[in-house]
């Protein structure tokens, strides 16, 4: 039996794109899950390795039941391919959740269709609480699997799975939604360490308001009018947690003038998420790899929370990474600075939604 990825035959987590028959799993964590009853299960994926460096193809993996670690985690190397993800000697009934692990800035995974050999059952349930997390590098699990020591990013090295947004979702039992890109804040990208203007071109604020603006952008190449608004009653979260202000840093410099420029936007982005979350708690938080924003980022949610008493609107600083947890790709955070935020975490979120 062939089918597409449609909603009625598979369960959807994370922002994705259904085009031309084809799904298209967008940001880190994206999945799609099926059950059925057989031996054999396959996925047809496209993608776009042409379009990038050989270290930037489309990583995926593979969980067969209730596995806690991937079965299967492979890169997308060719336009089209057809890839076994189940394979028995026996009939059962199995559950297979593909999952996308790299980001959406590199090459894109696409899934044509899926074939199994025997019945095809109901789609997975999915659990009933739902977070939302938006951030950065940090969220995406960026070369966490890395060294400080590696001259280029290869997205081999990205494992959201070890990161801090997967790992609280996990030990609170709830649906994700990441929506995080890799150098991008709320006013400006990473600019580096020169003193230079900021970058606007391509910030959080703005993917937020698409199901996938890279996939647009990258791969299909349309303009911006064109491209799909993601639309907030399909994933209405209970918690939002918003993790930014690491790459806004390198341009705000404890700055007093460019704090206040960057409180301002960060305060314009709580509004949208407010606007389009309105029954959502909001949780911020900062300081794994920059703290330099972290008092901007509390005043600006305590600000936040006296203009909506009607909600609940915290901040949580977290642990700085240390020497001893080692360091990823670029200095970013490994699986234990990651592992040490989500134990500030997890207590928070459980005072804070009862759970």
């Amino acid at each position: 039996m062939e089918f597409l990825a449609t909603t009625d035959k598979v369960s959807v987590s994370g922002r994705t794109v259904f085009r031309d028959g084809v799904r298209f799993l967008g940001y880190s964590t994206s999945s799609v899950s099926f059950a059925f009853r057989g031996r054999q299960a396959s996925v047809q994926f496209i993608s776009d390795p042409e379009a990038f460096l050989p270290e930037w193809k489309a990583w995926v993996a593979v969980y067969i039941n209730e596995e806690k670690e991937p079965s299967m985690r492979f890169s997308l190397s060719e336009k089209e391919q057809k890839i076994t993800v189940y394979s028995s000697d026996t009939e059962s009934e199995v559950k297979i959740k593909v999952m996308k692990y790299s980001e959406p800035e590199y090459a894109v995974c696409g899934i044509r269709g899926i074939e199994i050999d025997g019945e095809l059952l109901a789609p997975p349930a999915k659990k009933s609480r739902r977070i939302q997390v938006i951030g950065d590098s940090i969220t995406c699990g960026y070369g966490i699997e890395g060294s400080v020591t590696d001259e280029i990013h290869d997205t081999a090295t990205e494992n959201p799975t070890k990161a801090y947004a997967y790992r609280t979702a996990e030990a609170l039992d709830a649906e994700l939604e990441i929506v995080a890109w890799n150098g991008k804040g709320v006013i400006t990208s990473y600019i580096g360490d020169e003193d230079v203007p900021k970058e606007e071109s391509w910030l959080v604020p703005m993917l937020y308001e698409y199901t996938d603006a890279g996939l647009e952008k990258q791969y299909f190449h349309l303009p911006k009018e064109q491209w799909e608004k993601w639309n907030p009653e399909d994933f209405v979260p209970e918690l939002v947690i918003v993790h930014l202000g690491t790459n806004d840093a390198s341009y705000t410099r404890e700055i007093a003038e460019r704090n206040r420029d960057f409180s301002d936007g960060y305060l314009a982005f709580l509004e949208t998420i407010h606007k389009k979350n309105p029954s959502a708690k909001l949780l911020t938080m900062l300081g794994i790899m920059d703290r330099r924003l972290c008092e901007t980022v509390k005043q600006a949610t305590a600000f936040f929370q006296e203009k909506h008493p009607e909600l609940t609107a915290e901040y949580i600083e977290l642990p700085e990474q240390r020497e001893e947890d080692g360091l990823g790709t670029f200095w970013h955070p490994t699986s234990a600075a990651n592992l040490r935020a989500v134990e500030c975490i997890v207590p928070k979120v459980k005072d804070m939604m009862g759970w």
